[in-house]
């Protein structure tokens, strides 16, 4: 089946090169790095470096705690993240600066793999969440390279997908190559078994999610860019939002002036490249705005602000009275509904949340999260949440409460680095 895949691979590769071209220029500005896609990385001493990998900016976010913990408990290690994206890259790079080494994951072909592994060596590789690359894992494997799949996730579209016969065959191999499968819930390891996960390496670890970076100094930085920019204006933060949902969000806005007139309205993409297209959509509705990469000026009343600059928007949620988390209300299977939680906002999000579904159950059983359907929704709910100030302070305590009552998968993460680290 593997020997299938790549020749797949490879006749698809002439028409990936130029996909990933365009979508790195149209994410970053700038062309695909067509050496690191290829295996091309700085050599490093043999069986030191950690190497850590996340898809885009949700997995560099998440794994953020674990290689800042692993940087300061193991200084003497150089540490590698990888990602999939060109803009989780640029992203990882603002975050870590030069602490880290950053690059992109190359392509799944096996003498890219092995290109890649041959300059690197890493004595450990530390996956997250849901990144299963057969090339990759069996290159891993041959040069006994240990692979800990932490903060593990399989969404039940994710394992529909990859229980079709077509795959099957190819994914339960490469999870027999995984030294450690640490996964989120219990639903989450049960569907890694039976995907051909070996039980005796399957563990439940949580959510490394929750172990979000939220301390007294972000919310100080917080508070002092709302009073810089918002004054004694209420704030509404929809982050991570994909596209479709900002002319419904604009139009809850406009419902939410009507009652509740002293609001501004912070907007931020998930992906800043669509910065223009926003713009366009908010000139559309009538509003004025600014955008945060012209620099932080103070924005009125019935004014929206456009984050368009990546690594901002925990420092948002810091500043806001109510949070929505984007990629909810498009069938795109929603984004982090802890980061809004663990700065003590009240969340609303839409109803498409299969790729957080555990963590959307919590927070809605715990009356911390709205579901919301569409700009009427949206607007009641938020209406609702700027008027009643001592029940939004409330509800934002008890959002506060379940992160910090779920935390520990950062501890169990690096326990896991570090057994395998003395083993070598």
């Amino acid at each position: 089946m593997r020997f299938f895949y790549t020749l797949a691979l490879l006749l698809l590769m002439p028409f990936a090169f130029a996909w990933f071209a365009w979508r790195s220029y149209r994410q970053t500005g700038s062309g695909e790095k067509l050496g690191e896609r290829m295996g091309s990385s700085p050599f490093l001493q043999p069986g030191v470096a950690i190497w850590v990998h996340g898809a885009s900016v949700g997995e560099v976010r998440a794994a953020a705690p674990l290689v800042q913990t692993l940087h300061r408990k193991f200084p003497e290690r150089p540490i590698l993240v990888t990602t999939f994206s060109a803009t989780g890259r640029r992203h990882a790079r603002q975050l870590f600066g030069d602490k880290v080494m950053v690059s992109l994951l190359p392509y799944d072909l096996p003498f890219f793999a092995s290109r890649f592994l041959q300059s690197t060596q890493p004595a450990v590789a530390v996956v997250m969440e849901t990144e299963i690359w057969p090339n990759l894992y069996a290159a891993c494997a041959k040069r006994r390279i240990p692979l800990l799949l932490v903060s593990a996730r399989m969404s039940e579209r994710a394992f529909n997908r990859y229980s079709d016969w077509k795959f099957r065959g190819l994914i339960r191999a490469a999870l027999q190559r995984v030294q450690q499968v640490a996964a989120q819930s219990e639903a989450d390891a049960a569907r890694f078994q039976a995907l051909g996960a070996d039980t005796s390496k399957l563990t439940v670890m949580g959510n490394l999610k929750f172990d979000v970076q939220a301390g007294p100094e972000l919310l100080a930085a917080g508070q002092a860019l709302r009073h810089k920019l918002f004054g004694n204006a209420g704030v509404v933060v929809a982050g991570s939002t994909r596209e479709g949902e900002e002319p419904i969000l604009l139009e809850a806005f406009r419902k939410i002036l009507a009652t509740q007139p002293n609001t501004v309205l912070v907007l931020a993409p998930r992906h800043p490249e669509r910065a223009n297209a926003v713009c366009t959509a908010i000139g559309a509705a009538g509003f004025g705005f600014r955008r945060l990469s012209a620099g932080e000026a103070p924005v009125r009343a019935g004014e929206v602000l456009l984050v368009d600059v990546l690594g901002q928007l925990m420092k948002f949620f810091a500043a806001g009275d109510v949070a929505f988390v984007g990629g909810s209300l498009v069938p795109v299977g929603g984004h982090n509904l802890l980061e809004p939680a663990a700065v003590g906002l009240p969340v609303l999000a839409g109803p498409h949340l299969e790729n957080v579904k555990d963590v959307a159950d919590m927070l809605r059983d715990a009356g911390v999260l709205t579901p919301v359907t569409d700009a009427d929704s949206v607007a009641a709910a938020a209406s609702w949440l700027l008027g009643n100030p001592a029940m939004r302070h409330s509800i934002g305590e008890l959002a506060q409460g379940k992160v910090l009552q779920n935390r520990g998968a950062l501890d169990r993460a690096v326990e896991l680095v570090k057994t395998q680290i003395t083993r070598k």
